[in-house]
């Protein structure tokens, strides 16, 4: 009798743990609406909404603007995605003798998915182009009757015709922006991966790199050819490593979602960032020194599901995942 008395207090017991969780996550989720009234026909309901994942130390910001304006008969979102996503660097040791290896950020990835199988678009984007640019600045403008300019202009194009407008800026040294092939109206994804990275004025060096002759492999974070001593010790300095490399990225990426006004209430909007962490090993080949990457040896995929609220204006997290591929 007390064994089951006990099961069923911890059954109870548990419930209510689960119960009171579920409802404290909701209501962390939610955050305050502010109104901003444009003109007598434009106004912009601003929100945020959250999620982060202490294990793989990545964290999602979204900047939400709903658009309701007179002159178009569908609701807009513009959604910035800004947040930290971290490149999983892991220094060398410096003990390892005969071979050693490091850890660095190949390619970080954002993507944004509309779920619901409603009226719910992606109609827009930025950036919107591979661009090797250091840093990368686009302005998205929105105009009466729901017309949209992105440009790279970081002011915008605040006039008679544009009357809202969000910048998007991020550096990315030695680093490229790519459009995701799987791009269309229901999702939307980028990628920043390395790119022309220089060792002490040779390279440029990239994720699949070889020197001509073989001999060398890929000489990306190689110190030198033909150094004495301990492999751990033959990487080139942290400080001449790129960035983004060693540390984290911030992104900044834009995405316009349109919504026809008579259609279902709420949508699932699903945000994904993304770390390809890659190897760099060196070793030595009974010659010199010579080095290879592995790409993809450690990813980290960070899922959050919000439920845009388009007659409430609001986001609230609904679920979200941490997981390795």
């Amino acid at each position: 009798m007390k064994i089951n008395k006990m099961i069923k207090t911890t059954i109870l017991t548990s419930t209510a743990f689960l119960l009171l969780s579920s409802h404290a996550f909701a209501d962390e989720a939610i955050q305050p609406v502010k109104i901003e009234k444009v003109n007598d026909k434009t106004t912009i309901y601003k929100t945020t909404a959250t999620a982060d994942s202490d294990k793989y130390k990545i964290s999602q910001i979204l900047n939400l603007n709903f658009i309701k304006d007179k002159t178009y008969d569908k609701d807009t979102l513009i959604v910035k995605a800004t947040g930290n996503i971290h490149s999983g660097f892991q220094k060398p040791d410096p003990n390892d003798y005969y071979s050693s290896f490091l850890l660095w950020g190949g390619q970080y990835n954002v993507g944004l998915t509309a779920e619901n199988g409603d009226s719910t678009t992606i109609v827009d984007y930025a950036p919107k182009n591979q661009n090797e640019s250091f840093q990368v600045q686009e302005t998205l403008s929105y105009g009466g009757g729901g017309d949209i300019n992105i440009s790279n202009n970081p002011s915008g194009s605040l006039n008679g015709k544009y009357s809202f407008s969000e910048t998007i800026s991020y550096k990315q040294e030695n680093y490229r922006t790519l459009i995701n092939r799987k791009t269309n109206n229901k999702h939307v994804g980028w990628g920043v991966e390395a790119h022309k990275i220089m060792n002490n004025g040779w390279g440029p060096y990239s994720r699949d790199a070889d020197d001509n002759g073989g001999n060398f492999g890929n000489e990306l974070f190689l110190k030198s050819r033909n150094q004495s001593g301990n492999a751990g010790e033959n990487f080139i300095p942290e400080y001449q490593m790129p960035l983004l490399s060693r540390g984290n990225f911030n992104p900044e990426f834009l995405g316009v979602l349109t919504h026809k006004e008579d259609d279902k209430q709420k949508t699932k909007l699903k945000v994904t960032y993304q770390t390809e962490t890659d190897l760099y090993k060196i070793y030595w080949n009974g010659f010199f020194w010579a080095g290879q990457n592995q790409k993809r040896y450690e990813v980290k995929t960070f899922t959050a599901v919000y439920e845009i609220d388009w007659q409430n204006h609001s986001a609230k997290l609904i679920e979200q995942t941490s997981k390795p591929i």
